[in-house]
């Protein structure tokens, strides 16, 4: 199966090849501009847009099992125009009600294609809770669902003081773009985010792997870990890593970057 990557750099190289041929039409009709009587020209084809759309790329499985005293994580692909943002539920309410998880929407312009990894972390669930992971791409939105039962039914109690233990562990990235389109001159912001029971660190790394330093400039790590680029170049294209740092280990994603051309 070709990958998703391919696939767009596939497309993108189409629509090169299209405006190409769009321009030797134009340069062709220099050689004879006479129009002959009752006959209309055939206009040049026109760059199609993309319809909004959202899709979670895999479905959750109807139910995961959990052992208690170990980290879980459930997670979430999503492919979207304008550039998808997720947020999950516990038993139908926001997560951002419970202690596990905070939701954070991104902003997302409207030209934007992006495939976006999320995953929810949890230490300790209770037997039977549902998960919903809700994917929202403009005002397309579409949603799965799994229910968590916990390995030799623990009681409540034993899972509280769970919750009150500390277990070093490296830190997670929940939230970040594998591939992203947008227009050239857009800003646009590239998701990190990162879970961590201790202090934790996000560096962002350039196409040439260089850090990224600073909180100013046209492009900057935002104190959420996330990267933001101004006014996007063709030169900004290529392949941008995150890592994600604690005391006890640490954790890089990548996000491909394609600037693309306005449409006229």
């Amino acid at each position: 199966m070709i990958s998703l990557i391919y696939l767009y750099v596939a497309v993108a190289a189409l629509v090169s090849l299209q405006c190409g041929l769009d321009a030797a039409h134009i340069d062709n009709s220099k050689l004879d501009n006479s129009l002959q009587p009752n006959v209309i020209p055939n206009p040049a084809p026109k760059r199609r847009l993309l319809r909004k759309f959202v899709h979670i790329s895999e479905p959750l499985p109807e139910t995961i099992r959990h052992v208690p005293g170990m980290t879980l994580e459930i997670e979430c692909p999503v492919m979207g125009k304008p550039a998808p943002s997720v947020e999950w539920l516990k038993n139908g309410e926001p997560l951002n009600d419970f202690e596990e998880e905070t939701n954070e929407i991104m902003p997302a312009h409207p030209t934007s294609l992006a495939r976006l990894t999320s995953k929810l972390i949890l230490t300790a669930p209770s037997n039977g809770d549902e998960y919903t992971c809700v994917a929202t791409a403009g005002l397309k939105r579409t949603t799965s669902t799994t229910t968590v039962y916990n390995e030799n039914d623990e009681d409540e109690e034993l899972l509280d003081i769970q919750k009150l233990l500390f277990k070093p562990a490296k830190p997670i990235i929940t939230s970040f773009f594998n591939e992203v389109f947008q227009d050239m001159g857009t800003d646009i912001v590239l998701p990190c985010r990162v879970y961590s029971l201790t202090k934790s660190q996000a560096l962002w790394q350039d196409p040439n792997d260089e850090v990224i330093y600073g909180d100013s400039g046209r492009i900057r790590v935002l104190p959420s870990g996330d990267l933001l680029i101004t006014n996007l170049r063709w030169s900004d294209m290529g392949t941008y890593t995150c890592t994600a740092k604690n005391m006890y280990g640490k954790e890089s994603v990548y996000t491909f970057l394609y600037p693309t051309k306005p449409l006229q």
